[in-house]
């Protein structure tokens, strides 16, 4: 008898343990099904299913409020005088090892707000949610769809961030649209600027580059800037070692070279697309050497794209020689009319034309630097261009206004 109940109350337990067993299992599928659903809206797809399918969801993730009834406990780490950006991309992403992490970067530069820390830790805070803004790099971003933050708060701004032409990293993933509330690159209508050029007055105030440039009547130049010009010999240098660009400079280049050959003139090639030498690593002396000897610098773009304009312009320009530009850019934003020519707005023809003539005529060649007797242009990318992000993070009435875009990849890639 005794053996017949033990074998009696072993068969409850099992079935017991089972049943437990079972509801446990049950309950872990249904809490993964409801969170991998997005709540509202005609259709309650999962989220996974939606960016597997390339199918636009509102703002592609979870959206979250931070005002719910737990504000304080979920967010008591945070500092609230702090502004907090979170680079979501992996760690040494080019640019932004250029911006560093932590706030040292907005110290190092004398920035107008220091209050920003920056990492790409997305563990830094407990949530995601909780950041103030979130970086996405436009080179990775359309390789990385199914890394995308998981939910986002209506109190953050996401933002593309990007350095490099669109014309070589194109958006193309309908994702996109409808997601970014904020761009921070080079293009000038961009809420934050990142470019690769600033340009002072000569008291160091930054007065551009700008959509619209207000360029001011120009001195002529004295002596002390004469100076550096006079002994020029040499029609024009170009430094390069990307020969298969998209742009196809190297193509232009050649046509160019044909058309100054029958004024007696050339186009002396330093690097791995031509016969000279210039080692980057002595840069310096490169240099001196277009200071010293050339008339012209060709700031040719590698790829076309609106506001594109790369150091390759400052080569020209703070070595005391006339940049002959290849872009899509409306340089008249960044450069004074009459102190660069378009290669191409002018076509090989004419430039090589214009050029001997500038070449022949001194007055005329010295009026292309009158703008040094006003202004000053540095080369920015990461650095004081890293303060932007911080300032407009500060600037409340920006940061409280609400603007997505709607169609960014048309936006970005620049089509109609």
């Amino acid at each position: 008898m005794n053996s017949l109940i033990i074998i009696k109350n072993s068969i409850s337990r099992y079935y017991v343990a089972k049943s437990v067993t079972l509801i446990a299992i049950v309950a872990i599928v249904i809490y993964m099904y409801a969170t991998l659903y997005v709540p509202g809206g005609n259709d309650n797809k999962p989220i996974l299913f939606d960016i597997l399918s390339h199918k636009h969801v509102e703002a592609n993730v979870e959206t979250v409020s931070r005002d719910d009834d737990n504000e304080e406990q979920l967010y008591e780490e945070r500092n609230e005088d702090v502004k907090y950006i979170l680079q979501w991309h992996k760690k040494g992403s080019s640019p932004f090892y250029l911006i560093g992490k932590d706030n040292s970067v907005f110290f190092k530069y004398n920035c107008p707000y220091t209050n920003c820390i920056m990492t790409d830790d997305p563990n830094y805070l407990s949530d995601v949610t909780r950041f103030d803004a979130v970086l996405f790099h436009g080179n990775e971003i359309d390789h990385e769809i199914l890394k995308l933050p998981p939910k986002r708060s209506t109190k953050q701004k996401y933002v593309f961030a990007a350095t490099e032409s669109a014309h070589y990293y194109p958006i193309q993933n309908p994702i996109y649209d409808n997601f970014f509330n904020w761009t921070w690159t080079y293009r000038l209508d961009s809420e934050v600027y990142w470019g690769y050029i600033t340009i002072c007055d000569l008291n160091g105030i930054v007065v551009g580059p700008k959509l619209e440039m207000h360029w001011p009547d120009m001195d002529p130049i004295g002596i002390e800037i004469q100076n550096n010009l006079v002994n020029k010999s040499k029609a024009a240098a170009w430094f390069v070692s990307n020969c298969n660009s998209k742009s196809h400079r190297e193509l232009e280049v050649t046509k160019i070279q044909i058309e100054l050959a029958k004024y007696g003139w050339s186009v002396d090639i330093y690097g791995k697309c031509g016969e000279l030498k210039c080692p980057r690593s002595n840069s310096k002396s490169c240099y001196e050497l277009i200071k010293k000897d050339y008339y012209f610098y060709f700031s040719f773009e590698n790829s076309f794209a609106e506001d594109y304009v790369t150091e390759k312009l400052l080569t020209a320009l703070n070595n005391y020689a006339v940049p002959v530009v290849f872009g899509a850019a409306n340089y008249s934003r960044f450069v004074p009319p009459g102190a660069y020519l378009n290669a191409r707005e002018l076509g090989p023809e004419k430039l090589a034309k214009a050029m001997d003539e500038i070449i022949k005529n001194k007055t005329r060649y010295y009026d292309f630097f009158r703008w040094r007797n006003h202004f000053v242009y540095e080369e920015t990318i990461g650095t004081i261009d890293g303060c932007n992000i911080c300032t407009a993070l500060n600037d409340q009435e920006k940061f409280n206004t609400y603007s997505l875009y709607e169609n960014f990849r048309k936006w970005w890639n620049e089509y109609d």
